[in-house]
């Protein structure tokens, strides 16, 4: 009997979470992730946080990648209110560290950098190069996931000038490095099109095995928005969220795991734990955390076991209440 309404609550859900997410209009604007664009000047021998070039070069890349359509938030403005701002030689732990403490706005991703700048003189003669190496990297802030890499060095740049002071070799080199950020800029947000490329529906749906534990169909029912809309995308950051049900039996466990692989644009899960009355997953999906928080209530509304969701960071506790 069970087995039965759970087969039938899936086609439900289908339908109905098909619809909620099938606006195509919706689906596009949640797809760009949040980002923050944050160097790494732990290095003694790279460019300090501070420096002119520095500052050049992370406005070129928060530019860059803010005209490609991402959603780029200032380190200093989001994170002012939790950490001392004017830190310099912060190693990657601390950024990464930053980063996830902010919650308001949720970030998605970090894009780290480093500026290596330096003038070298020529053996032969007296003429003076300027050096320039930006090494940037993408990563998932959710899961620690490298989502890409890129340098842009060994450029033969342009000789500085006789005589060339202080004054003059900072913004010769900072002119350079902004060209220079630009291209490395163009490269992650080209590596980042790639991660979160829309996928069809048909392809995002549920997994090859769960159409057999699917009634062929049911009297008047229309399939479901995937097969119906003939290729609606699911675009947007592979995210991981850890699931976490408590309460429920192991019937009802598995019933709950049945309807998050049925979900919208699921990726995979896998099981964390495991106990009499806890499960624990890591649940990957290309949607957001309202669409999944709103899947989730609507599993149990369609399982009618009276229970509550809560998310918190990256996790959502499912717990169902118990009644007499």
């Amino acid at each position: 009997m069970l087995r039965t309404r759970t087969r039938n609550s899936l086609l439900a859900l289908a339908l109905i979470g098909g619809s909620c997410l099938g606006l195509a209009a919706q689906a596009e604007a949640q797809t760009r992730p949040n980002i923050v664009v944050m160097g790494e000047d732990a290095d003694e021998d790279s460019v300090p946080r501070g420096n002119r070039i520095f500052q050049r070069v992370i406005a070129e890349l928060s530019e860059t990648m803010n005209l490609r359509g991402y959603n780029i938030y200032d380190e200093t403005a989001v994170a002012m209110g939790i950490t001392q701002a004017n830190r310099v030689r912060r190693r990657d732990a601390e950024l990464i560290e930053v980063a996830r403490a902010v919650q308001n706005p949720p970030l998605d991703v970090v894009a780290v950098f480093q500026v290596y700048a330096s003038a070298s003189k020529s053996a032969y003669s007296d003429i003076v190069r300027p050096e320039v190496r930006i090494p940037g990297r993408l990563l998932n802030l959710r899961t620690g996931q490298s989502l890409g890499a890129f340098e842009v060095a060994g450029l033969q740049l342009p000789p500085l000038p006789q005589g060339c002071d202080r004054e003059c070799l900072l913004e010769r080199v900072g002119a350079e490095a902004k060209s220079i950020a630009a291209d490395v800029a163009t490269a992650l947000t080209a590596k980042l099109d790639g991660v979160i490329a829309p996928r069809r529906a048909a392809d995002a749906g549920p997994p090859a095995a769960l159409p057999n534990a699917l009634p062929n169909a049911l009297p008047g029912a229309e399939p479901p928005p995937a097969a119906a809309a003939g290729g609606e995308s699911c675009g947007g950051l592979p995210t991981a969220y850890v699931v976490r049900l408590n309460g429920f039996s192991p019937q009802e466990v598995q019933a709950a795991e049945e309807y998050m692989a049925a979900f919208r644009c699921y990726e995979h899960h896998r099981p964390v734990r495991s106990g009499g009355a806890t499960a624990e997953y890591w649940y990957e999906t290309r949607s957001d955390s309202a669409r999944l928080g709103r899947n989730l209530r609507l599993m149990l509304e369609h399982m009618s076991a009276p229970g509550q969701v809560q998310f918190s960071g990256n996790t959502f506790v499912v717990s169902r209440v118990a009644t007499r």
